[in-house]
């Protein structure tokens, strides 16, 4: 009895059998809980594969833009880029080179003031006065006054240089979008006023006229730094045709073609647009890498090794394991309108698959070829409605699209979560129950053997007090 007693005694070993059963009892619970790992890996492997075939869809819905260029791209450079600089030729529909000669740049009009002393008062001494000022269809008069009210609240007369802040003022106010005045210190304390049109050319030209008062002081003396306004346009010539243009940023001179002007020259400079191999190449490899990314992702995640014994989450979703052996065997179809003597397959410039479904180069002289001479038709091959790229396209999308396969199968898994999250929830239940049930019953044993021990102790003190 006493072997039986440490037993139960020892950090009350009870517990430690009520974890046991209770971890026996709990298998059904693990297997539940492995099934639903099961699922939600399923559920990710299928956002996962989705997630790529999206971006193959998004990748052929770019190309299959008519503004995209992706497959014609042009290369533009200048001679001289002091001259003149290459912006885009985003929209010039063939290479050409272009001589272009530049006579005067665009210049924003400006007026120039009489150098002063700011600090004398020769301008108050002429009296309040108004300006008319016209810059394009905006015609305004200004007037100013040439006193202010000192500390004292009397009134005296401003400096110089107070009354041309106040022009300057009343001109940003007034025509702050179209030009601007400053009054600059050119030394100790001779000042110049100075009007800016804020755009250049003709278009940005301001005139002055009926000035009174100080205002006459000031802007009839005033000279222009190009005193013809025709001659603020910048002028250039490409290829015996003159221009004129307000900006020296031109983008309507070539249909397509955009370049600033940055100096005049003294002979032509060339503005060459050619097609340019390289970013073509790295868009048919963007295209292939879009699906060569899909297809190994929907590999890993359906794979079946009976050699391993491993087995990807999709691995039971024959309708994702054989997509990208769809789309192989779509990808060698022919464009079914294309005439017979246009690109009309993807092998035909050079593209194939390999037998993991991989898309790949076979014949890199094939591709650079046709890119190089026939970019047009590669353009055409994928945006032709019957090609295979458009077919690839829609049987993607099949699975994408809104309930389409993957979301219903989405909403199997979510369902088997769904009663599964319920299943372990019942045995979380029962598990809880059979705890407290199994520790209700080693509590009574532990009582019995209490009470057994109290009647041990008893009779064994009545057996020394007789003296046994």
């Amino acid at each position: 009895m006493n072997s039986v007693q440490s037993l139960f005694r020892q950090n009350n070993p009870y517990e430690s059998f009520v974890q046991q059963l209770t971890q026996i009892e709990s298998r059904q619970k693990l297997l539940f809980e492995d099934q639903q790992k099961d699922q939600k890996a399923r559920k990710t492997a299928l956002g996962d594969v989705s997630e790529a075939i999206s971006k193959f869809v998004s990748k052929i819905d770019e190309f299959q833009n008519p503004g995209n260029t992706g497959f014609q791209p042009i290369k533009i450079s200048s001679s001289d880029e002091s001259v003149v600089s290459m912006n885009s030729a985003d929209g010039l529909d063939r290479p050409s080179d272009y001589n272009i000669q530049v006579d005067r740049l665009a210049s924003n009009d400006i007026g120039l003031g009489q150098i002063m002393d700011g600090e004398a008062f020769d301008l108050a001494a002429q009296g309040a006065g108004s300006v008319t000022m016209t810059i394009g269809d905006k015609t305004e008069t200004l007037s100013i006054t040439t006193q202010k009210e000192d500390e004292n609240g009397v009134m005296v007369d401003m400096n110089n240089r107070e009354v041309l802040d106040v022009f300057a003022t009343a001109i940003s106010e007034t025509f702050g979008a179209e030009a601007s005045a400053s009054v600059f210190n050119v030394s100790g304390t001779d000042v110049q006023f100075s009007i800016r049109s804020s755009k250049s050319g003709s278009e940005g030209a301001f005139t002055l006229s009926g000035a009174t008062g100080v205002l006459a002081g000031v802007t009839d003396p005033m000279t222009k730094l190009v005193p013809d306004a025709a001659n603020l346009d910048a002028q250039f010539t490409i290829d015996g045709v003159t221009f004129l243009r307000s900006e020296n940023t031109v983008s309507d001179a070539i249909t397509g073609l955009s370049f600033t002007l940055r100096g005049e020259s003294t002979g032509n400079v060339q503005m060459s647009a050619q097609r340019d191999l390289e970013s073509s190449r790295e868009t048919i490899d963007d295209f292939m890498a879009s699906f060569n990314d899909m297809n190994k992702i929907i590999r890993e995640r359906s794979f079946i090794n009976s050699d391993s014994n491993t087995r990807g989450p999709l691995r039971n979703f024959r309708s994702i394991r054989n997509l990208t052996l769809d789309l192989r065997q779509t990808g060698l179809l022919q464009t079914d309108s294309a005439d017979p003597n246009t690109l009309s397959r993807l092998t035909e410039i050079g593209i194939g698959f390999e037998n993991d479904g991989k898309m790949v180069v076979e014949d890199e002289e094939l591709l650079n070829d046709a890119l190089s001479t026939r970019p047009e038709e590669i353009a055409a091959l994928f945006r032709s409605e019957d090609s295979a790229i458009a077919k690839m396209k829609t049987q993607a999308e099949a699975f994408t699209k809104s309930g389409g396969i993957i979301s219903s199968l989405e909403s199997g898994v979510d369902q088997k979560i769904s009663r599964l999250d319920t299943r372990i929830a019942r045995e979380e239940r029962f598990l809880e129950d059979f705890e407290e049930r199994q520790r209700a019953i080693f509590n009574k044993l532990q009582q019995v053997i209490d009470q057994g021990d109290a009647q041990f102790q008893r009779v064994m003190a009545y057996r020394n007090s007789v003296g046994f």
